[in-house]
């Protein structure tokens, strides 16, 4: 079982709104895969919220986490897209995911021993959430516990981000995180050194670092890996372009791919997805070409 904590949204763009937010795509993108996904959030108990309980259900989504607002409204966000199809963002603020309770059920979900626990850095702005979080980082066992910061302007906080560290396994970032993080932490300007920094003080297993058309890197132990950007068919936009790699990501590590194949294939699905209007895709069928890599690696 995969767990994945925080934001369930929906993307208003200017001439249409699609469901998205970090962790329910990479839920989707894991379910999807055919992974027992859930994702622990909060709707408002308005047509938004009714509408992503309906798309659980017709799309077979497990939602027994999925918590009901009477007094928040479901999450929004408004997004203008440049030429080159990089997002803005204006996210809507105290809204249903920033008041995720801790109920019974999640407690015995956690009981269950899930694989991996996803969290990101947008559910924590509000304490009821983030102490919702604290409590679940308190009780995960032998839980692989991924971090993909996903920072968003007015969002975070250096003691935010310093606890997700201290307490995740694996970490996920793109170069301009990467800088926020030097200027809070501090440390090496050389950013292979800074991220070994990282790895030493915060106890890391894992840190993936991606870098737009540069490629992405992959850090594990002592060792680093390196891929160039995968070609991207056709660009609509790089909306969940990131929440689809950290999907891989996550994917190969828990099914033990070599690191070199783990960035070859989060590249190539990333890319794959920005030729999507919005973070996840209408049917099924844009899966069919990456279903075979859920097998774990033979080499």
């Amino acid at each position: 079982m995969i767990l994945s904590f925080g934001e369930i949204l929906y993307d208003i763009f200017p001439a249409y709104e699609r469901l998205g937010g970090a962790p329910f795509n990479f839920v989707f993108h894991l379910h999807s895969f055919g992974f027992d996904s859930r994702l622990v959030s909060r709707v408002g108990d308005d047509e938004r919220g009714r509408a992503v309980e309906a798309f659980f259900l017709r799309n077979h989504i497990t939602s027994d986490l999925l918590q009901r607002d009477p007094r928040h409204p479901s999450g929004t966000v408004r997004v203008r897209v440049d030429p080159a199809g990089v997002p803005d963002f204006t996210i809507v603020e105290d809204v249903a995911y920033d008041h995720i309770e801790a109920g019974d059920r999640l407690l015995r979900v956690l009981d269950e021993g899930p694989a991996l626990i996803y969290f990101g850095t947008l559910a924590q702005r509000h304490p009821h959430s983030r102490s919702t979080l604290h409590a679940i980082l308190d009780r995960v066992g032998s839980a692989l516990l991924l971090y993909d910061m996903n920072l968003r302007k007015n969002t975070f906080s250096r003691e935010v981000i310093e606890r997700s560290l201290a307490a995740c396994h694996v970490v996920k970032l793109n170069d301009e995180e990467l800088k926020i993080c030097r200027g809070l932490l501090g440390g090496e300007e050389n950013d292979d050194l800074f991220v070994k920094e990282m790895m030493e003080r915060y106890r890391l297993e894992w840190v993936c670092l991606t870098r737009g058309a540069k490629g992405s890197a992959l850090y594990h132990g002592d060792e680093s890996f390196r891929t160039g950007s995968a070609r991207v068919p056709v660009m609509v936009d790089t909306v969940g372009a990131g929440d689809a790699y950290t999907a891989i990501l996550a994917m190969g590590i828990l099914r033990g791919w070599a690191p070199e194949l783990i960035l070859d294939r989060a590249a190539e699905f990333a890319g794959a997805v920005c030729g999507l209007p919005g973070a996840v895709p209408d049917n099924g069928a844009f899966y069919r070409p990456y279903l075979t890599w859920k097998e774990a690696d033979k080499r």
